[in-house]
Formats: structure tokens, C-alpha cells, sequence
């Protein structure tokens, strides 16, 4: 997602386009890992489409960062799928999509936050205005 940190690291300089777009899955944050995972639901889920340069590549470096291996494997973090988005001109197409694929989501290992609004940016930067809020009423 442009401007968090794993898309610095993986594709900046090789975008060719990015588009608004959304679909059906359930968003949480993992509390203690910082970051998102979708899993299958009915809800909007907002995010990305971003068509790149040189696509193996990047596709082996977002592999590595959402700890996907092979399809079905055991050790996987996420899941890639192809699955079906719908861009904010309304067209569907269709592209790899990381699903979570552990079965922890919730548990005291993992705590998780639900975010109804399936937006994560939202989420994330709500909670850094928060953040900023409560040190500057802190003296």
C-alpha cells in the first residue's frame, strides 16, 4: 500500500499505475504485528490495484514479504490468490491478492482489531492521530 513501509521497500520507482479498488473479504489490523490480513467475508475491503515493471521480480519480493512459499503450503503467512477487484471506475479485474492463511487470527498469540470499515490506511492513520493526540496531553 503506497507510503507504508513494505511498499517503499518493494515498489517504489516501479509502479506503472495504481488504482483505488476494493473487494469481498473481512480486514483485521494483528495487534501485535502491526499489519493486515484479509480473510474471506462479505464486506468491502478497500485497497490497491497497482500494475508494475518487471512483474516476477516483484511478484518473488511480495512472496517473500507476505511469507508465501507455494500454494497450500503449510508455512505460509498468506495466501496468494488470483481474486476478482473492483476498481473505483467500477471495472473488475483480476489479481494476486494475499489472504491470511493461518488459523490464529484472534487468539492471545495473535489479538487482532476488526475493521468494519475495511479500510486500513483509515485505520492506520486514526490511530496515528491518536497517538499523537495522547503525547501531546501528556506532560
Amino acid at each position: 500500500m503506497q507510503g507504508f513501509f513494505n511498499y517503499k521497500k518493494s515498489l517504489a520507482g516501479k509502479v506503472i499505475s495504481n488504482t483505488l479498488g476494493r473487494l469481498k473479504g473481512i480486514l483485521y489490523h494483528q495487534n501485535r504485528k502491526g499489519y493486515p490480513a484479509i480473510v474471506q467475508g462479505d464486506t468491502w475491503v478497500k485497497g490497491e490495484f497497482i500494475e508494475v515493471d518487471d512483474f516476477e521480480s516483484i511478484l518473488a519480493s511480495c512472496d517473500e514479504i507476505e511469507r508465501y512459499t507455494s500454494a497450500g503450503n503449510p508455512d505460509n503467512e498468506y495466501e496468494r490468490r488470483t481474486s476478482a477487484v473492483e476498481l473505483e471506475n467500477g471495472e473488475t479485474v483480476f489479481a494476486h491478492v494475499y489472504w491470511y492463511a493461518r488459523k490464529d487470527l484472534g487468539s492471545e498469540k495473535n489479538p487482532v482489531t476488526a475493521i468494519p470499515s475495511g479500510d486500513w490506511r483509515e485505520y492506520m492513520n486514526k490511530q496515528k492521530s491518536e497517538e499523537k493526540s495522547s503525547k501531546l496531553t501528556v506532560s
